[in-house]
């Protein structure tokens, strides 16, 4: 049923762009993450499309804004296929599609998983059709007054200050006038804005392979520098005197040390002499040793509750 200009959406692996063309299909294929190095968005290109494939996101207000991205992006009666597995919340996207969508059924299980079809209908009460439909404003301390703060579906931590990120807020040490400061994996910019709130002569960096959390980062921090890049790749060439992270320990549903592992392993060759890495994970993830085989000087900053906070110096 594949024809015409297909929107291929957060789909990682290549085989569904590679079957809508071998059915004479025109992809295009659309990501937020700019994982291995892909280039990512933080909307799909606009236009109207013959039909559009949506691999489930992990979080449900993730699925549902990407719901009402396909619906603006696809021509009246056009077909979009939904799928995914039932332990990533496959059996929710049903209610979600309905409001936009007309003929929603499950055409096709298989395992654990299933795949959803719909046809877009003409209605578009409550389409929130771009990006900014999305904005949410939170209201947040920092360093000792409230201010408002963006986020949108997806980002980590949406709409709330998570412990972890406040563990390591706490523990910001003062840092040489005209720091350069690399926030890695910043999601919507709250550790790199801290540290600009501290000191205004600091020259900070936001880097963060999600499109979406760096448009928060540029909401939130005006005049920020915001690199779009899925590791160090993206700051090849620079150095830091200090990198500030809350590193992801998780791919989907599946934890991983992968953002972890590169986080230290890279820091190394982006810091200054002299410089150091502090950043925060939970106390049961095993950081100490690796920690010491990258760095001459280490030391746990703060250990409270779930979280420890490490600090690498060279």
């Amino acid at each position: 049923e594949l024809e015409g200009d297909v929107l291929v959406m957060l789909e990682g692996q290549p085989e569904v762009a590679v079957i809508a063309r071998s059915l004479g299909a025109r992809p295009h294929s659309w990501h937020r993450m700019a994982l291995r190095d892909r280039r990512a968005t933080a909307w799909p290109p606009a236009g109207s499309f013959d039909a559009a494939t949506l691999r489930l996101p992990k979080a449900k207000d993730e699925l549902q804004m990407s719901v009402h991205a396909a619906a603006a992006s696809l021509r009246i009666g056009a077909r979009l296929w939904v799928y995914g597995a039932g332990d990533e919340g496959i059996r929710s996207a049903r209610p979600l599609l309905e409001p936009l969508f007309k003929e929603v059924t499950t055409v096709s299980t298989g395992g654990r998983c299933r795949v959803l079809g719909a046809v877009r209908s003409s209605v578009s009460t409550g389409l929130k059709g771009t990006l900014t439909d999305w904005t949410q404003i939170t209201n947040i301390m920092m360093c000792d007054s409230f201010r408002d703060w963006i986020s949108y579906p997806g980002v980590f931590a949406h709409g709330k200050v998570d412990s972890g990120t406040m563990t390591l807020i706490e523990v910001l040490s003062s840092l040489p006038r005209r720091a350069r400061v690399l926030d890695f994996a910043c999601g919507s910019g709250l550790i790199g804005a801290t540290v600009l709130s501290k000191d205004s002569s600091a020259s900070v960096e936001f880097l963060d392979a999600d499109a979406v959390a760096l448009k928060a980062v540029i909401q939130n921090v005006p005049d920020a520098r915001v690199i779009l890049s899925d590791g160090y790749s993206g700051v090849r060439g620079h150095s830091y005197d200090m990198i500030v992270s809350n590193p992801p320990y998780h791919e989907g549903k599946a934890e991983s040390r992968q953002m972890l592992e590169r986080l230290l392993s890279g820091a190394p060759r982006h810091l200054m002499p002299g410089g150091a890495l502090l950043f925060v994970t939970q106390r049961r993830q095993r950081v100490k040793s690796l920690l010491a085989s990258t760095f001459p000087v280490t030391e746990a900053v703060l250990d409270r509750g779930v979280h420890r906070v490490w600090r690498g110096e060279l």
